[in-house]
């Protein structure tokens, strides 16, 4: 094995969390119903998560896409969905987490689990996942706050960087 290279071949899960001024509910709508994430995260969706849903949601943008199965949803507290966005032969779990705080804010906690692939891979998925989840959360808390959407996700990559 090359130096540096990590004898890992899988990681148990990343979390990353933020706190939304905004109830669980609100937050919750807002992971669930496309019309609001599209905002925020993928540019287009097959349709709305519900339990079963077998979507397809686009990054227009830079011209990919991910194949996503919702397995659960609990009413503003939980949806769990897989998605092919690392390696479509083996997709990874995602689970959003809405818990309720005090004057009406909602801690959003997300996990990514299930990565396969090689040291340097898990790294690299590791640090997306991170770094996109992060991502998410501070784009979905500026639109629920203040009614801003940053384009985070949009300007992460952009096609005239020069490299």
């Amino acid at each position: 094995m090359p130096e540096g290279t990590l004898e890992l071949t899988k990681v148990p899960s990343v979390k990353v969390g933020m706190r939304i001024r905004r109830t669980p509910d609100d937050v919750f709508q807002a992971i669930v119903d496309p019309d609001i994430t599209s905002k925020i995260w993928y540019t287009k969706s097959s349709g709305k998560m519900i339990p079963g849903a077998e979507l397809v949601w686009e990054w227009e943008m830079y011209g990919v896409s991910s194949r996503v199965s919702v397995r659960e949803i609990e009413d503003n507290s939980r949806v769990v969905f897989t998605w092919s966005g690392y390696t479509p032969e083996n997709p990874t779990t995602v689970e959003f987490r809405f818990i309720p705080m005090a004057s009406d804010t909602t801690y959003v906690e997300v996990s990514e689990s299930g990565f396969t692939g090689t040291g340097d891979e898990l790294v690299r998925y590791v640090a997306d996942s991170t770094c996109g989840f992060t991502f998410v959360l501070s784009a979905l808390k500026a639109l629920l706050e203040h009614n801003i959407a940053l384009g985070l996700v949009l300007d992460a990559h952009p096609a005239d960087l020069e490299a």
